[in-house]
């Protein structure tokens, strides 16, 4: 049984919202929740008692945990798409996926939304650590993505069957898409998500149109929430963004192309984007001259693309959401969980505040489950917190650097920060390559010689 105990944290607090930071603020911790939080000087005579420890370290900031709106955890770090869809037994996904959890806390993600899995390893692992078996973030899960033939996962050649393992699950026609929603509900996923475009990464220069039509898209939407879900889609194509909008999905993600009929439908109907550049910008800073089946090229003039988009939404209302993408190995568990919110601040455009603000209450729109209990610093709201040296209103990247943290709590506990053992990869969870290109013989020298 948990023993917990009292904690009285004093500094800088940064509460999760748009509000001005309290420059000399005070944090109450009574077991799993905060009790207080205000002005230090305005404590209640009695939170001095002997029984909370006090935490007060000069020039700490004390903000919430950090709420990760897009992540995978079943993906395992796949460096491709036929690593993620074939290899690997599920049951050692499913232990990976645990081992990868405690990644993502220690980086200080005390909450985080997953957004398509293999198999059923995202509800496994969030039913894991919610029955206190390990720990972990508190998982809000989508199931697998519902996909057609120009979906982002229907990538493999035609003549084979679609994988078992894929993110995904096939439909071909209207009332597949009903049932698809319904035995998810079944399976008791938190989320629908569907798989709207296709992507730089599976397809060249994939700017595209919908996977879906409007009508089908709204018949996803209407029987997601007809039975209490929340959906989400990936669509980072003009049309698809703008349909899912039009259709009353919850949550946009990426949405690089979106047009002003789109914006308009996002303020209609109450959605949210989440862009997820992390996994751009990490795969253009790689440097590699092609990353799946682009090149750097087209995943810039995407960025340059949502730069202007997004802040175009983001000036007219519509809340911009950071996730992660972290699962795929340009954007490895532990290392990426805050670069959003550089991104945000550099690209968009944004003061570090309200990049702190999408990173955390901001995403709670995605939690049902959990909306009111996280996100935010405020009395009877779980004590997941982070305290840290320096300003991250002023230096937002301060927030990339938690082996720098003083605590990360969760639940009013301190989590173990020992570091995880590095873990060796299985040879069937890798893509067999002979080479990385031909080796071809050289009539000039008279060797093999290495070629693209």
């Amino acid at each position: 049984m948990t023993t917990y105990k009292g904690y009285l944290l004093k500094g800088k607090v940064i509460d999760g919202t748009l509000n001005n930071p309290i420059e000399n603020g005070a944090v109450v911790i009574d077991g799993e929740r905060i009790v207080w939080v205000g002005e230090a000087q305005l404590l209640p005579p009695h939170y001095n008692a002997n029984e909370y420890e006090l935490i007060d370290l000069p020039g700490r900031s004390i903000m919430p945990g950090l709420v990760d709106g897009h992540t995978h955890i079943s993906f395992g770090e796949s460096r491709s798409e036929e690593e993620n869809a074939l290899y690997t037994p599920v049951e050692f996904r499913a232990i990976k996926a645990l081992y990868y959890s405690k990644k993502v806390l220690q980086a200080g993600v005390t909450s985080a939304f997953d957004a398509a899995t293999t198999y059923a390893v995202a509800q496994a692992v969030r039913d894991a650590i919610d029955s206190g078996m390990y720990p972990g973030p508190r998982f809000t899960v989508s199931g697998k993505q519902i996909t057609n033939r120009q979906g982002l996962e229907d990538s493999f050649p035609s003549n084979m069957e679609f994988p078992p393992g894929q993110a995904a699950v096939l439909v071909k026609t209207k009332s597949d898409l009903v049932e698809a929603v319904r035995l998810q509900v079944k399976e008791e996923v938190d989320a629908i998500k569907v798989s709207g475009s296709n992507d730089n990464l599976i397809t060249p220069d994939a700017l595209g149109v919908s996977a879906f039509t409007l009508e089908e898209l709204q018949i996803i939407a209407n029987e997601t929430h007809r039975l209490g879900k929340i959906c989400s889609i990936h669509a980072r194509s003009t049309e698809s963004a703008r349909d899912a909008a039009l259709a009353g999905f919850d949550n946009i993600f990426h949405a690089s192309y979106l047009d002003e009929a789109g914006i308009e439908a996002c303020l209609k109907n109450n959605c949210v984007i989440t862009p997820t550049l992390t996994l751009l910008v990490n795969l253009i800073e790689a440097d590699t001259a092609m990353a799946g089946a682009s090149s750097s090229s087209a995943f810039k003039r995407e960025v340059e693309a949502a730069s202007k988009n997004l802040r175009k939404a983001y000036d007219a209302g519509v809340p911009l959401l950071a996730g992660s993408e972290s699962g795929w190995s340009p954007v490895p568990y532990g290392n990426w969980h805050a670069r959003e919110m550089q991104i945000f601040v550099d690209i968009l455009g944004m003061s570090p505040l309200e990049a702190i603000h999408a990173n955390t209450l901001a995403v709670t729109r995605l939690m049902p489950r959990y909306k009111n209990d996280i996100g935010k610093l405020e009395a009877g709201r779980l004590a997941d917190i982070l305290v840290l040296p320096g300003d991250p209103t002023k230096d937002i990247t301060l927030l990339q650097k938690p082996s720098r943290f003083d605590y990360i709590f969760q639940g009013g506990q301190p989590i173990d920060r020992t570091p995880l053992p590095t873990r060796k990869r299985r040879w069937y969870e890798r893509t067999k390559t002979f080479l990385a290109g031909l080796y071809v013989y050289n009539e000039e020298t008279g060797q093999g010689q290495l070629i693209d």
